[in-house]
């Protein structure tokens, strides 16, 4: 098993390692990284951090368990329709289309019951 080397570090390590850091406010891109783009990159999942208020995120969490979802399937769900009728001209992936079939249906089901 790998541990991580900053777990041996002591906190006066750590601070004289981030000294020896320069920052130059230079942008960095993913080919400057070595990270390339290619047709494997549809299915490639970026972890994105959002702050929301705590309430925003409880409605959050419950809409998506109605709709037996995870709260990312449930976000990426959203902004994927918001960019589809912002008219982007891009057809939504297979996945989606497919994701956005079965809410569609679970909410008929839903509404008919």
């Amino acid at each position: 098993m790998m541990t991580d080397p900053f777990d041996d570090m002591t906190p006066d390590e750590v601070a004289a390692m981030v000294d020896r850091l320069e920052f130059t406010g230079e942008e960095v891109t993913e080919a400057d990284l070595g990270i390339t783009v290619g047709p494997e990159a549809e299915s490639l999942i970026v972890p994105r951090s959002i702050k929301m208020p705590y309430d925003l995120d409880q409605a959050c969490k419950a809409r998506a368990e109605t709709l037996g979802l995870s709260r990312s399937a449930y976000i990426r769900s959203l902004i994927e329709r918001d960019l589809a009728e912002a008219g982007t001209g891009e057809q939504r992936p297979a996945w989606v289309r497919e994701l956005l079939a079965v809410i569609a249906n679970h909410e008929h089901d839903r509404k008919a019951s």
